[in-house]
């Protein structure tokens, strides 16, 4: 019943990130964009690719007054490493924060590879 994370980049303009899960979770915080490299005002991500491989179905959630769903990740596959799928902007709507969440409501247990880029509210950005 654990969710381990492993930041594998943080540079000016991408976020790449390991999401290992071991079980039941309800929106576990995997992406706070306020602690990230260059965080200035309102930072904003957008999702550009997926990779995964997960024994139940696990949501990927923009942070907001009402979590929205970015993502269903169940089984394995990957989109956005070079497929030419476009990216996932936020639309967390009222009470965005940037953040992402996990969800799950059955044991999950498996590895998901989460890449983002930084697209706006960020100082290292010019």
């Amino acid at each position: 019943m654990a969710v381990v994370l492993q930041e594998i980049v943080d540079s000016d303009f991408e976020y790449f990130i390991k999401i290992t899960t071991t079980g039941t979770n309800s929106s576990t915080a995997i992406f706070d964009a306020s602690a990230q490299s260059g965080a200035a005002t309102d930072p904003r991500t957008t999702i550009t690719g997926v990779a995964w491989s997960v024994s139940s179905q696990t949501d990927i959630e923009w942070d907001a007054t009402s979590n929205v769903v970015a993502l269903s990740l169940s089984g394995s596959g990957k989109v956005g490493f070079g497929d030419g799928v476009p990216s996932i902007p936020n639309n967390g709507g009222s009470g965005v924060t940037g953040d992402l969440a996990l969800s799950n409501s059955s044991a999950s247990v498996g590895t998901i590879w989460l890449r983002m880029k930084k697209v706006s509210g960020w100082d290292n950005i010019t």
